[in-house]
């Protein structure tokens, strides 16, 4: 065979290459997504995804355009906690959770919970403390952290208390790919100076948790202080009001060297914390200095 006629073969054989590639690829079946870990974002499906605003998601009672099983992206929200690790009992995987506002949005709810799925828990009676630390749990909120801007995209998941009266809503994001943006979006706590409202953050039975959803709040009364009134394996409840408060970040917030914190009959001017409604609903402190004595 001659030069010539080797190379008009080859020149053949690569022109129908990308055909067959083509042909290849879109015989494969599609990929839909499940509640198994997150895959890397280079191996993402392609899905469409609707813009929206927190605001919008936290109102949607779960069957609306922005309910269960919608994929959105949020062009920009703000971390305002750490990334929180907790095992779901109902089938032993690790999670992983961060709690995002909008820094735009001026009419609450303004804020929700990012979630992601880590590997298996190591057994069936394990704790969030048993899992890998976030940084290494193989998902995306593995470097997420408080302060972070990120254009997020992700599958809304809507989840009601299972408590009466149930009318406390948890609105889930779980996250499939984000971008970092630059940090020039912060976020303020809210404050809330009226006792009639701590009153109605009583877990599952106060009627403010959704207003609030996802939102770093700051309660300080405007007269007296908020008294630790009890203490519990799960937080801390405060007067006036009766206010629940969860105690996730205990870890974060506890002094040095202390074996228990806030004790009970301690006095505080105000308290700051995240509005989670897991649980029924719950107000999380992040750190010490969200106790203001």
């Amino acid at each position: 065979m001659t030069s010539v006629a080797r190379i008009s073969r080859l020149t053949a054989l690569l022109s129908v290459l990308p055909l067959a590639f083509a042909s290849a690829c879109s015989s494969e079946p599609q990929q839909t997504m499940d509640m198994t870990p997150n895959p890397t974002p280079d191996l993402m499906p392609m899905y469409q995804y609707k813009a929206a605003t927190i605001r919008e998601i936290d109102l949607d009672p779960g069957n609306g355009p922005f309910g269960n099983a919608q994929r959105v992206v949020l062009d920009r929200v703000v971390a305002v906690t750490k990334v929180d690790k907790y095992v779901n009992s109902a089938n032993q995987q690790c999670r992983y959770q961060i709690w995002v506002q909008d820094p735009l949005c001026t009419m609450p709810p303004c804020g929700l919970v990012i979630k992601a799925i880590g590997p298996m828990a190591p057994s069936a009676t394990s704790s969030g403390k048993d899992c890998p630390s976030a940084n290494n749990s193989g998902t995306l909120l593995a470097t997420i952290g408080d302060g972070d801007n990120i254009r997020v995209r992700g599958k809304v998941v809507v989840e009601v208390d299972s408590v009466a009266p149930m009318t406390v809503v948890e609105h889930q994001l779980f996250i499939e790919s984000f971008e970092e943006m630059p940090k020039d979006s912060t976020i303020s706590p809210l404050v809330l100076t009226d006792t009639a409202v701590f009153g109605q953050f009583v877990t599952h039975l106060g009627q403010t948790w959704n207003k609030y959803e996802g939102m770093l709040l700051t309660l300080k009364p405007t007269a007296g202080k908020l008294s630790v009134s009890s203490v519990s394996g799960g937080g801390f409840r405060t007067n006036p009001g009766g206010t629940d408060w969860g105690n996730t970040f205990d870890s974060d917030y506890y002094p040095a060297g202390a074996t228990a914190f806030p004790v009970v009959g301690s006095l505080y001017q105000s308290i700051t914390g995240v509005a989670s409604m897991r649980h029924g609903g719950e107000l999380l402190p992040l750190r010490n200095k969200d106790f203001v004595p």
